[in-house]
């Protein structure tokens, strides 16, 4: 089997947050065009023009309603 004939693997991550896109950039950076990521994020949404944007106060993102989590031992 030819090197080129391998497909990409699909890797999903669940949440955009600031790990989340960490952990996506830096295995694109590792894998390249061998990994396709995909990334689920509910805080995120395409506005009239197309744009994706955070969702805010206007389009019933509450504060209240993100989970924030804090580590043990942060560096």
């Amino acid at each position: 089997m030819s090197k080129n004939n391998i497909s990409p693997l699909n890797v999903i991550v669940s949440g955009g947050g600031p790990v989340g896109l960490t952990f996506s950039l830096n295995l694109a950076m590792m894998m390249g065009n061998k990994v396709k990521i995909t990334i689920y994020e509910g805080r995120w949404y395409t506005d009239e023009n197309g744009i994706m944007r955070w969702r805010d106060k206007e389009q019933g993102n509450r504060r209240r309603d993100q989970v924030v989590s804090l580590q043990d031992h942060v560096i």
